[in-house]
């Protein structure tokens, strides 16, 4: 599906709130994007008594609405979630099927692999405290899975990246050096030396620069080097350039929404 999000139904009055997102939904159409792609964020109690009457008093859908009342506490909520989005109609038979699949498979998972599958989903959207809280909790499972030395140097390598998410670099460049020792391949390294590149005060132990030739090591900086000039175009950089062009009062209007937006969103991140 596009980003672009083409609605039949009516649009609600009182919009759904979505908090881990700070997002609200105002049609059955967005309801169902919602499911559709942000599968790890739905817990166990997301059809509640909120959610019932979104659907009936707001959507109009009241024959759904009695039947996630029945059928909800007796069916298992992923075939609840599979029925809202059958009654919107807003998916095709061919992306319901491949739905079905997700749940079927995140159904077989054990408890460390759903775990790290919603911690990387909250890292993936910025959701870094609520990521590493994540992380950390598998670490304290006893499975067999941390056994296995890929499965735990993955999780290093990924809250490696949501520390350095948070500028915790000395914490993150810690996580790199425990994901090299697990997984001992390129990725680390290469993360651990832009570590470096953005704070020289992070350490990189001699045994782990002997390990990148000189040549490797400066075509890194070379690329790390042209990352850092584009991100001068992207993201928080490129929504104060857009700013520049506007009067002195525009300005600082933009600013102190751009501040109320970024702090919103911080509050966020922390989960």
């Amino acid at each position: 599906m596009s980003g672009l999000i083409l609605c039949d139904s009516r649009k609600v009055q009182h919009p759904y709130y979505v908090e881990e997102l700070g997002i609200y939904l105002y049609s059955g159409e967005e309801l169902s994007y919602f499911i559709y792609h942000n599968l790890m964020l739905i817990g166990e109690d997301f059809l509640d008594e909120r959610l019932f009457r979104f659907i009936g008093q707001e959507l109009g859908m009241a024959g759904l609405e009695t039947k996630l009342r029945k059928w909800s506490g007796q069916a298992e909520q992923s075939e609840l979630l599979l029925v809202i989005l059958q009654d919107i109609h807003y998916y095709s038979s061919a992306e319901l099927f491949a739905f079905k699949e997700r749940l079927e498979r995140l159904a077989k998972s054990s408890t460390a692999e759903k775990m790290k599958a919603k911690a990387d989903y909250l890292f993936s959207v910025g959701q870094y405290y609520g990521a590493l809280r994540l992380y950390d909790r598998i670490f304290t499972l006893r499975s067999d899975e941390l056994l296995s030395e890929g499965f735990r140097g993955n999780i290093w390598f990924n809250k490696g990246s949501a520390l350095a998410g948070i500028f915790s670099f000395d914490q993150a460049a810690e996580c790199y050096r425990q994901a090299y020792q697990l997984l001992q391949t390129e990725e680390p390294l290469r993360k651990l030396w832009e570590l470096h590149f953005l704070d020289e005060l992070v350490d990189i132990p001699q045994e782990l620069q002997e390990k990148v030739p000189a040549e490797t090591q400066y075509q890194w900086k070379a690329e790390w080097e042209k990352k850092r000039k584009r991100a001068c175009f992207q993201g928080k950089a490129a929504e104060v350039a857009a700013l520049r062009e506007k009067d002195r009062v525009r300005q600082t209007e933009g600013l102190a929404a751009l501040v109320r937006k970024w702090k919103s969103e911080y509050q966020r991140s922390q989960g």
